[in-house]
């Protein structure tokens, strides 16, 4: 009797069908039903109520748009595939993670919008392998704790919105990481007033002449417990209407 093979794990087994699959579609060519691709490199499931990312994409596809819709998880191979993407627009879905790994093979990522999901922690490089993002929005989330290191390897982020969250805190450490960084927004917070409160303010005085459109952190110490940064506390510009304005063309 010849020994049985070893069975391959369901999640392996599915990545290597998906890849077979697409090695089988002319490049610019494949397009998810109910989405609309307006061009060879622009997918559009905007608001069609999907509970998950639908496939497959075109292989070259740059441009991502799925706001609108139910979907609560970004499959960990994703960027694997589709590492040609510069845009992802994931608003207003029902993300509630970040698994470690999701954005390996992201290499092209600059435009991320994560808005409106129910993400309530940031783990320690939760962005590892997204090092090319230049705007990322996580503004409107249910963000409780952001990790020191969330944002390490992000050396060229420019836009961070943390707005509209529930942090009553916030390391240094995360926001020293990003030496390009520009345009942060921080209000819209129940922010504590304590010693790391303090040592927040202090760095966003600190790096105003490193922002050069941002406001004075203004308020003060006696800001009181649970109010913390109002929308004076916003170190530069919060830009409008999300990720997509001013975006260059891809």
């Amino acid at each position: 009797m010849r020994p049985h093979a070893p069975r391959r794990p369901a999640s392996s087994a599915a990545a290597l069908g998906l890849c077979c699959l697409l090695l089988l579609l002319p490049p610019g060519r494949a397009c998810p039903a109910g989405c609309a691709c307006t061009d060879p490199h622009t997918v559009d499931c905007r608001d069609r109520g999907l509970p998950s990312v639908p496939d497959p994409f075109p292989l070259d596809v740059r441009k991502l748009l799925v706001a609108g819709n139910r979907i609560q998880r970004i499959p960990e191979d994703f960027f694997i595939f589709y590492g040609d993407l510069v845009y992802l627009d994931f608003r207003n879905n029902s993300l509630r993670s970040l698994e470690e790994g999701t954005f390996s093979g992201s290499a092209k990522l600059a435009f991320l919008d994560l808005s409106c999901n129910n993400l309530t922690q940031l783990g320690a490089g939760a962005f590892r392998s997204a090092g090319r993002l230049v705007r990322l929005s996580l503004a409107n989330n249910s963000l409780a704790g952001v990790h020191e290191a969330a944002f390490a390897s992000l050396e060229s982020l420019q836009v961070l919105e943390l707005n509209g969250n529930k942090l009553r805190s916030l390391s240094v450490a995360a926001l020293a990481a990003l030496p390009a960084l520009r345009t942060l927004r921080l209000d819209g917070n129940p922010w504590l007033c304590d010693c790391d409160f303090a040592r927040l303010f202090s760095w966003l005085r600190e790096n105003e002449a490193k922002l050069p459109k941002g406001e004075p952190a203004a308020g003060g110490a006696g800001a009181g417990a649970g109010r913390g940064p109002t929308a004076q506390h916003r170190v530069g510009e919060p830009g409008g209407g999300g990720l997509g304005a001013g975006q260059p063309p891809l």
